[in-house]
């Protein structure tokens, strides 16, 4: 079961309700209303609730919904969007993919070792992504409520920006920083810039010659989340520490909790450079990497540990 707290449940919920209320404020809009079933309906498909009775009628605010789930909802699940992007200000919700809450948890525990590293007191950070997203919800949702992060979001703090201090992080997709990169003169120093995708090179030079101290590019897939990180751009990408490679270039295994392997079928083939590590070149790219493939060991059937050799 995923344990989210009242804070995280409200940040989401307004988040649902300001695509499905016009007029959207943290009040509810009047029981019995077509307003107020949609919302309803949207809050309990996308937390996979058996019912509705927790959202009930007599409440009047959205933080009297996130109180009656943090306290009382069993989720097991939850139903996130992909994005398609019409530029950095007009990212459309389309499919949704069903999380389980034990790859969620696996997934948060990753990130939150790669960019929690040397934890530091009172660190923000700042989100420009939709949290009823994949890469959203995990980024702007549960890693800060998980690693103790403050949390602000451009949709509602547009000067978030400029209150941020050294270590602090920004989250965002990346067509979102190329726009930040080319309408800004400067990003506060020392922050962590988190690209839920590969930057093209001019904009990561850009936020480099503007004083960003780290950039962490992430790879992921809207069925399975984030699958992998690199740290410079000259790297290949390397998988999170729960995923494995197997002798498929679109298949992996996911090493669950109880430490069983689960097979997961991949949208995009990955293009392997090494046991653990892939790039994102095209297959017609194939050809040139062979030598640098082999170099390096070919991932082969994960085993866990502990099994009995065949």
């Amino acid at each position: 079961m995923l344990s989210l707290t009242s804070s995280t449940l409200f940040s989401v919920l307004r988040d649902i309700a300001s695509r499905h209320c016009p007029a959207h404020t943290d009040m509810l809009p009047s029981a019995g209303t077509p307003e107020r079933s949609g919302l309803v309906n949207a809050v309990q498909h996308f937390f996979d609730l058996s019912d509705g009775e927790l959202l009930t009628d007599a409440s009047i605010t959205l933080e009297e919904w996130a109180n009656a789930l943090s306290e009382t909802a069993c989720i097991n699940r939850l139903n996130l969007f992909d994005t398609v992007a019409g530029g950095a200000f007009s990212h459309k919700l389309q499919h949704q993919y069903v999380h389980e809450a034990e790859s969620l948890t696996q997934e948060v525990k990753a990130l939150q070792a790669l960019l929690d590293a040397e934890p530091r007191a009172n660190r923000t950070l700042v989100s420009w992504l939709p949290l009823q997203t994949v890469f959203g919800f995990m980024l702007g949702a549960l890693l800060p409520q998980e690693a103790g992060f403050k949390t602000r979001s451009l949709f509602d703090h547009a000067d978030a920006l400029w209150d941020l201090n050294a270590g602090d992080i920004v989250v965002t997709s990346s067509d979102r920083w190329r726009q930040l990169a080319q309408r800004l003169p400067s990003l506060p120093a020392n922050i962590t810039a988190v690209t839920t995708a590969p930057l093209d090179k001019e904009t990561h030079q850009t936020l480099v010659s503007q004083g960003v101290a780290q950039i962490v590019e992430l790879y992921g897939q809207p069925e399975t989340g984030m699958l992998a990180m690199r740290i410079s751009q000259a790297a290949p990408f390397e998988l999170l520490a729960h995923w494995h490679p197997t002798e498929s270039d679109d298949v992996l295994l996911q090493l669950t909790q109880q430490g069983v392997p689960k097979e997961t079928v991949l949208s995009v083939p990955l293009c392997w450079v090494g046991a653990r590590h892939f790039s994102m070149a095209h297959k017609h790219d194939a050809a040139r990497l062979a030598p640098i493939r082999q170099l390096f060991e070919r991932p082969g059937q994960f085993t866990p540990q502990g099994a009995d050799a065949a």
